[in-house]
Order: structure tokens, then C-alpha cells, then sequence
């Protein structure tokens, strides 16, 4: 059973027992944040992290990252048994989260090492071959009292001792992975604009003489962004890898900025960042990148509007959504998809290849449940091709106002279902092409 799982039995637990008239402010978050009574490995690690703070604890979660549990299980040697992970702050202690490291051996658990650190909070743990031993180096990121600037930490686990990594970088969020075909993974540092940060990328590397982190290379960002929205690590092409970052900016618009090491050049890049150059991703909706492809590289959209003139208010001009592959030689977008979005409902409907750019346009009805194709020339909106349209799931089921509609797919609070008028037009498609045209949009 997983750390996780336990700590969320133990929350319904609380909440089934109270059902008889406490109250869920009689209890304290550090109770809830409690372990509970458990058997095996589990209650050994609890009984070790308990002997280690005396006078009770209150256990610390990473705020984000891919591993959210105060206790991590992670094979660090590759022996393929797990070590364990605890971040845990003393009851009496204002400051100082301990990183309790802990190894079965015989049978029987054993602290490895107790590092404490002068914080309040872990922002963020990951573990990564950093150093290229086929072993998992820890890194872990912790909060300072400056919004978006936390520090990270490393260290190196083997047979029994976990000993510090030297880092000293300050960050706004990191992230392993494999630049390269190399195996060896790397870390980058994105840090927001701040007093105390520029923003930049930095690209990390160990160096086994001097056993620390050092910045081998930095590139920079686009001090207008406020938060990360979504990064991811991925394909670029065959040989490459990158980050893709998508940021907001203050404004509540969002763009996309794209990062990678070109070997050639010895360089950090960022090619969709330049000073004084507007970013060709800066939208106002709020669309994240994504592999619409599944072929493990990540899209970057661009988004721009459809053209429509008129000025009744029944209808609006949809946005159309390019999605696109970075080209690491030409350092630019690829177009590989063309979408119509409807934001209301969260999803997109590809658009045909072979309608060319300028004949066609894509409107969206003033309650936003109706999204219509139509031939667009000189003289303005054509005829109607196809429109898309959600229906309440009850309304579908009760069969209300559904006449002339198929199906497309139904969850359980929207039925989204088109009607083809298959005019005589060279835009004309077939309902399979509608069907298959459709998809739920990530954002």
C-alpha cells in the first residue's frame, strides 16, 4: 500500500467517524497529516522518522513535481529494491525540513542519513542519473520566503551513505531528462523575472572532480512571463530533445517558449524568445502544448481568428488552432495540424487539408453550443457545411431538440453530435470525416 493511499484512507476515515457530529475543525491539520497505525515496511519506516523527531512531527509534501508524498519509495541503486524518502518538519521547530533517507538491509530498516534544511517548505523532488553511475541521484527543491525563488539540493545514494551533491542554484522550477541519445540525464533551471532572479534557463551538469552541479549553459526567457503553465520534456526530432514551456504572462495572455542545447554551438537556445520580437505563440486563450500526434513530440499552437464581418451577435468567428513541431535546424514552427476550437466546451475539430487558407470559416453561436462550418469568400459567409453542437446529456437522452443529429461522443454532462448538410461544394466532407475530425482539447 502507498504512502499516499494510506494518508487518504486515513482522511475518510476521519470524515466517516464524524459523520456522528464532530467536526472536521476539531481536529488539527497536523493530525491529519499524521501516518497511520500500519504493518510491515510501513510501520518500520514510521517507527524510524517517529525515533528520529522525538517530539513528534508533521510531515512535509512536495508543492509540485511529479511526486507529491511526504514519503517517497524509489529504487535509488538500481538493485531493484526501494530505499525510502521522508520530509518531515520536528512539532517544536518553526524552521527546518529533515530529508530522512532510509535503506532496508536484512530485513530491516535503517537510516541512511538525516539532512536538515533551513526551510518551511519542499517545492519540488524528482531523482535522475545525473552523474552517469546507473544509479538515482535525489534532487529536491526547497521553498525561501521570496515568491517563485527556491533553491535545489542533490544528493548521491550508495550502499547504506547519501552524501551531498554542492549545487547553490536558485530556481522558479526544474526538470530531468535526456537531451540526448546519451542516457545521461540533465537538469534545467527556469527561473521566473524577479528581484533576485533574471529569467533564464540553465542547463546543469555534474562534474565528478569537483562533485557538484555547475551551470554549463543559460539561455534567456521572457521576463513578461509570471507562471509556468505547463512544461513538458520531448522529442524535437530523432537526435534532439527539449523543454517545451508554456507560460503566462501577466496579462492572462500565454505563449510558448521552447529550450534546447544545440551541441554544434556549445549553446543553451531558446530561438521563440527575442527581445523586442513579439512571440509568434502569444495567444489569449488559454491552450497548452500537446501531442496531438502520439508520436512523443509535443505540438506548440499558435492561434489565430477566422475571418466573419458581421456585427448581429449570433455569431462570433471561431479561433483557429495551427499546431505545430519545432524544426531544431530552421529553429522554428512546422505546421502539422490545423484545428477550429470551441473553448466553451474544451474541444477542436480538425480542418480539412485540403481546405485552403481563405475559403472557408468556422462560426461559433452567442451561448457557445454551436459550432458552424461555412465556405467563406469575397462576398463573405458561403453555404453551410457542417455544424457540431452539445446537447445536455439528459436532453440527448429524452431525445429534445436532437432531430437531424448523430452522436459524436457523450460524457456524462455534454452529448456532442453534428448534422452534415453535404452541399454541393468542394468543401463538402463525409460524417466519418466529422466523426474522426473531433477531439477534447487540453487546457
Amino acid at each position: 500500500m502507498k504512502w499516499k493511499s494510506l494518508t487518504a484512507a486515513l482522511l475518510g476515515a476521519v470524515m466517516l467517524s464524524c459523520a456522528g457530529g464532530c467536526s472536521l475543525t476539531d481536529l488539527s491539520r497536523d493530525d491529519l497529516l499524521r501516518p497511520p497505525k500500519t504493518m510491515g515496511d510501513e510501520a518500520e519506516i514510521e517507527q524510524l522518522i517517529a525515533k528520529t523527531s522525538s517530539k513528534g512531527y508533521t510531515l512535509k509534501y512536495p508543492k509540485s513535481g511529479s511526486y507529491r508524498s511526504a514519503i517517497v519509495m524509489h529504487d535509488l541503486n538500481g538493485d531493484d529494491i526501494n530505499e525510502a524518502i521522508a520530509f518531515f518538519r520536528d512539532k517544536d521547530g518553526a524552521t527546518g525540513v529533515h530529508m530522512l533517507v532510509m535503506y532496508e538491509d536484512d530485513g530491516k530498516w535503517k537510516i541512511s542519513s538525516d539532512f536538515v534544511t533551513e526551510t518551511t517548505d519542499v517545492d519540488s523532488v524528482d531523482f535522475a542519473d545525473i552523474n552517469d553511475n546507473s544509479a538515482q541521484e535525489i534532487l529536491v527543491g526547497y521553498a525561501t520566503y521570496t515568491a517563485n525563488v527556491n533553491f535545489l539540493a542533490a544528493y548521491t545514494y550508495e550502499s547504506g551513505k547519501t552524501n551531498v551533491i554542492e549545487s547553490g542554484q536558485n530556481y522558479s522550477a526544474f526538470y530531468c531528462g535526456n537531451l540526448d541519445s546519451s542516457g545521461k540525464s540533465k537538469v534545467i533551471t527556469l527561473s521566473l523575472f524577479s528581484p533576485e532572479n533574471e529569467a533564464k534557463a540553465t542547463l546543469l551538469e555534474f562534474d565528478s572532480k569537483r562533485n557538484a552541479l555547475y551551470a554549463k549553459a543559460t539561455a534567456p526567457m521572457d521576463p513578461n512571463v509570471v507562471s509556468y503553465k505547463n512544461v513538458s520534456f520531448t522529442d524535437l526530432d530523432e537526435s534532439s530533445k527539449g523543454l517545451v514551456v508554456d507560460g503566462a504572462l501577466a496579462s492572462n495572455a500565454m505563449n510558448t517558449q521552447v529550450i534546447y542545447f544545440n551541441k554544434e554551438l556549445n549553446l543553451l537556445r531558446n530561438p521563440l524568445y527575442k527581445e523586442k520580437t513579439e512571440n509568434p505563440t502569444k495567444r489569449a486563450s488559454a491552450v497548452l502544448s500537446t501531442d496531438i500526434g502520439n508520436d512523443m513530440k509535443t505540438e506548440v499552437p499558435t492561434v489565430s481568428t477566422l475571418p466573419y464581418s458581421d456585427t448581429s451577435g449570433a455569431f462570433t468567428a471561431a479561433d483557429q488552432i495551427i499546431w505545430n513541431n519545432f524544426s531544431v535546424q530552421k529553429e522554428e514552427l512546422v505546421p502539422v495540424q490545423r484545428t477550429a476550437a470551441n473553448y466553451n466546451y474544451s474541444f477542436t475539430v480538425k480542418i480539412p487539408e485540403t481546405w485552403l487558407a481563405g475559403t472557408f470559416t468556422v462560426l461559433l453561436n452567442e451561448s457557445g453550443d454551436l459550432l458552424r462550418f461555412c465556405e467563406w469568400n469575397k462576398s463573405g459567409v458561403g453555404e453551410k457545411l457542417f455544424d457540431i453542437k452539445v446537447f445536455k446529456v439528459a436532453e440527448w437522452d429524452q431525445g429534445k431538440g436532437i432531430d437531424g443529429y448523430t452522436l459524436i461522443y457523450k460524457d456524462n454532462r455534454s452529448a456532442f453530435a453534428f448534422v452534415n448538410y453535404a452541399p454541393e461544394s468542394a468543401l463538402a466532407v463525409t460524417d466519418d470525416s466529422i466523426k474522426t475530425a473531433f477531439s477534447q482539447l487540453a487546457t
